[in-house]
């Protein structure tokens, strides 16, 4: 069983106001722990990414972030009912239920600064709510979170959530899936439209994609997994492409590395190029549930409907190794791991699929987990 530290208790959903990310370049390979270089308010710079996993108990309202170096609980936030979480920008989450999108900061993140990187860690805060019916799959891109409920999509800046608020910078009234790009919006579904930063309408464009389906958002196109084939769209003048499925449909896509996405489909898992449109096909004999691929993009890999977690060579599809893992529903990511969550046995399994999938620990709870993330790998 895992040592338990005292957990932070209930977040309240306002804090204080944070420095910008932005700050002067230190010296060339420098890595300074401890330094204010690029330091929000209340949180220290550490030696190399803290990655902390975030798990929402299935029964209740409960979440509760994890430091995976200690094992031990660093925060706690007391919401009304279940949330399905989704991690954004490997920093926030939203934890979204039938009414209501809190956003939260677990409190711990990297930046790049090519040659090197500085990490950081505070305690984790809930920044804000939105609420609305029926908030749907959010979307990240274009330092921007889309929001979507019932009739309408709130988009919130990085800059506002970096500042510890969730302003509304844009509400656009429309029904259906809006991805940012390039200081505008497309509007995805039967139909394509441009919008401009305030939502309004620009022009239509080619092809349609009926039947969204989860989306991968890069840093000058999109893709969305259409029932008839995943859909590209060109942030730079907005061209389409439609890449038909070699097999049944993608029940979702996954956002990938470099230019390669997965998708999971009922008879195994999918790897798409995005410059060539080629797909590889990675058979099995039952359905995929999430899917993933390494940093490298030399591997893939997937969480199976029968409770194992796979990994396929990306090239050929081939299958390098099955590892039983139970009940799981989604696969979360944090370098060269990766986290299932099993309810029945209240447990989540960390996997390195660098290694031939083996198991590398498990990480026991006293609840059951439902949605999971994982931020500042």
């Amino acid at each position: 069983m895992r040592t338990w530290i005292l957990a932070a208790g209930m977040v309240a959903l306002t804090v204080a106001g944070c420095s910008s990310e932005q700050s002067a370049e230190p010296e060339a390979g420098a890595a300074r722990p401890g330094s204010d270089l690029a330091a929000e308010a209340g949180s220290t710079e550490v030696e190399g990414p803290h990655p902390r996993l975030v798990v929402a108990d299935a029964d209740s309202g409960r979440i509760e972030v994890i430091d995976l170096a200690t094992e031990g609980t660093v925060g706690t936030f007391e919401l009304d009912n279940p949330t399905s979480l989704t991690t954004v920008n490997g920093r926030y989450i939203v934890a979204a239920d039938d009414q209501h999108a809190h956003i939260l900061d677990p409190g711990s993140w990297s930046i790049d600064h090519g040659d090197h990187s500085h990490s950081y860690v505070k305690e984790p805060v809930a920044i804000g709510t939105l609420e609305g019916d029926g908030p749907a799959q959010v979307t990240a891109g274009d330092r921007k979170v889309a929001v979507p409920f019932d009739g309408r999509t709130d988009i919130v800046d990085f800059d506002s959530l970096s500042a510890g608020n969730a302003d509304i910078a844009t509400t656009i009234d429309r029904e259906g899936a809006v991805v940012p790009i390039k200081d505008q919006f497309v509007a995805v579904g039967d139909t394509l439209e441009l919008l401009d930063s305030e939502g309004e309408s620009v022009r239509t464009l080619d092809g349609s994609c009926p039947e969204v389906q989860g989306k991968a958002v890069f840093s000058s196109y999109f893709l969305v997994a259409c029932a008839d084939g995943a859909l590209k769209v060109d942030g730079t003048d907005f061209t389409t492409a439609k890449f038909p499925y070699p097999v049944t449909r993608a029940l979702s896509l996954d956002q990938g590395s470099g230019t390669l996405v997965t998708a999971p489909t009922a008879t195994g898992i999918l790897v798409l190029d995005t410059r060539s449109g080629e797909w590889v096909e990675a058979k099995t004999s039952d359905a995929a549930v999430s899917s993933g691929i390494s940093s490298d993009g030399k591997t893939a890999f997937s969480l199976q409907a029968d409770g194992t977690f796979r990994t396929f060579d990306a090239a050929t599809g081939a299958q390098l190794s099955s590892t039983p893992v139970g009940a799981g529903s989604s696969i979360e990511v944090a370098g060269t791991r990766a986290y299932v969550a099993d309810s029945t046995a209240r447990t989540v399994v960390e996997i390195d699929f660098s290694d031939g999938g083996r198991i590398a620990r498990t990480l026991d709870l006293d609840f059951a987990p439902g949605s999971i993330g994982v931020v500042g790998a």
